[in-house]
């Protein structure tokens, strides 16, 4: 059987194959790209945490996903307050704090953690420590911008769904804060002994918390655990777009066998 290409199916067909073949291929390019990236940021998460550097000229692009360590006092009094958050099942929020650093670096905003949904109406004696200098620390991270179903935030009401750190450093009148935020995994006070301070000073001269001189904040906010948790489905969809390209050059064969001359016989003499 001979196929006969036709003009417009073949004009129709030849460059939506092409697309469709390029955007596999770009799938796969996007995979070789993100898996190599979730490899970097495994790297960097595993790292020992180092003092937060106090170099605003460095990129943030650098600093993103690395373990740090840095002290200095929150500013509770301007605590944001991440709504729809859940863990292990209960629903809660996130607190999130401005940060002043000791070593005189930009203020930061934190990321602590976990509480209950009436944390904040009942602190307890929690908020009798809490101008206490304090070393956090936690993972670099930038914020993320809001998903298509994410609702708006509203500063007013304190009712943040997504960080906005402009926003937020507006609305609690603070400095503005560096473009990027620490995601808090573990919080320690610090008991600045000044016959130990010098002993224990690290970056910057700040005093670093040593055994003796530290111990846990209070049992809220519960810290962040940290993870890689960036999706890669680009194989799949590569697959996806690949499936399509071999459906359409099945479907322009059929059409054009179904449109090819059959030779009949005249037995008729």
């Amino acid at each position: 059987m001979t196929l006969r290409a036709t003009f417009w199916p073949t004009v129709i067909t030849v460059p939506a194959l092409a697309v469709l073949v390029a955007l596999g291929g770009w799938q796969l390019h996007r995979m070789q790209w993100k898996t190599a990236l979730i490899g970097e940021l495994q790297v960097r998460g595993a790292a020992s945490p180092i003092p937060l550097p106090l170099d605003t000229r460095i990129p943030t692009e650098d600093l993103l996903y690395r373990p740090v360590r840095v002290t200095g006092r929150f500013i509770h009094d301007a605590e944001s307050y991440l709504l729809n958050r859940v863990r292990d099942g209960t629903p809660g929020i996130h607190v999130v704090t401005p940060f002043v650093r000791a070593d005189g670096g930009p203020t930061l905003l934190v990321n602590r953690g976990w509480v209950p949904l009436d944390w904040p109406q009942n602190r307890g004696g929690a908020a009798a420590s809490e101008d206490r200098e304090v070393v956090v620390t936690g993972v670099i991270r930038a914020p993320e911008p809001p998903g298509w179903f994410t609702p708006e935030n509203n500063p007013e009401r304190n009712e943040w769904y997504y960080l906005d750190l402009s926003a937020m450093a507006e609305s609690v009148g603070v400095l503005p804060f560096v473009d990027y935020y620490i995601y808090a995994t573990g919080e320690a006070f610090v008991d600045n002994k000044p016959e130990e301070a010098g002993t224990a000073a690290g970056a910057g001269g700040t005093a670093q918390p040593t055994a003796a001189e530290t111990h846990a904040a209070s049992a809220f906010p519960v810290p962040n655990t940290w993870r890689v948790d960036l999706p890669n489905n680009h194989l799949s969809y590569a697959l996806t777009w690949f499936a399509l390209a071999a459906a359409l050059l099945v479907i322009y064969f059929v059409y054009h066998a179904r449109q090819a001359p059959r030779t009949t016989v005249d037995d008729s003499g």
